[in-house]
């Protein structure tokens, strides 16, 4: 039984690899015309869709308030207590991997890391895992010092600024501490290893948040299977949405912080 936000959440995602999917059928056509002699000096088809309207009938059937003596502070307490835990399970996995075999960093994804069998033998392990213990701490300190989560009618703490510091501090930790793991073997620094890991720290650092934030408001559980709702049999159960999605292009525009290796993103309206 999903949530309305995951529900209309869902609608919204598929839009959007819908608008992905033409754009990779386009250059996929790109391709294919300029090996053509003819086709290559005409304009290549591609579409977009600016606006898509949906109307869909839902039943709402529980309201779930957020906990009791949910706070600011409390807020950031546990956002940072469970982003320091999967934290230090993702350097644990990641750091493990790339001793234990050679597969290239660009396999190891969020995804595929919790399935893989780490062995923990050894004082090297442990001495690792201390090592990692001690960094994780020392990144939270960094990533969360003096911060809160301000009130609703003020100016919120940006979380991307928040995954921004956290991808520099990790940054700085990770060629500090741990050049034997994402070393190039000539007492440099693998960039493609260390951006990797980067990407997945940023990746993963944004799932905990998100995880957080819906743990502590108010959800609405609802029904939205045509059968679930055939088997209700009154459409005075039913409440009915119309949500309209605009599309807006972002593009991305990228340089490097302060030279300590970081890519400094932002998503830039076209």
């Amino acid at each position: 039984m999903p949530d309305l936000s995951e529900f209309l959440g869902a609608i919204v995602q598929e839009t959007a690899r819908a608008r992905m999917l033409s754009d990779l059928e386009s250059v996929r056509i790109a391709e294919t015309y300029y090996q053509d002699m003819y086709l290559k000096n005409l304009p290549i088809p591609h579409f977009k869709m600016p606006e898509v309207t949906i109307e869909m009938p839902v039943a709402i059937t529980q309201i779930n308030p957020p906990g009791d003596n949910v706070t600011n502070s409390s807020l950031m307490s546990k956002m940072r207590a469970r982003i320091k835990d999967d934290l230090t399970k993702f350097l644990t996995r990641v750091l493990l991997a790339l001793k234990e075999d050679t597969t290239p960093i660009r396999a190891l994804t969020l995804r595929t890391l919790p399935t893989r069998v780490v062995k923990l033998t050894g004082k090297t392990e442990a001495a690792l895992l201390k090592r990692i213990a001690l960094s994780c701490q020392s990144i939270m300190e960094i990533v969360f010092k003096n911060r809160d989560y301000t009130d609703a009618n003020t100016m919120p703490i940006r979380i991307t600024r928040l995954a921004d510091d956290l991808e520099i501090t990790t940054s700085r930790e990770l060629t500090k501490n741990y050049l034997d793991y994402i070393g190039d073997g000539k007492g440099g620094i693998n960039e493609d290893t260390l951006k990797s890991l980067l990407g997945m720290a940023r990746e993963l650092f944004l799932d905990s948040v998100t995880f957080i934030l819906k743990e502590d408001e108010t959800t609405l559980n609802i029904l939205s299977g045509t059968t679930d709702l055939i088997a209700l049999g009154d459409i005075n159960y039913l409440t009915n949405i119309k949500i309209t999605i605009r599309e807006q292009d972002y593009e991305w525009s990228i340089g490097e912080n302060g030279g300590n290796g970081v890519e400094e993103r932002h998503l830039v309206i076209e």
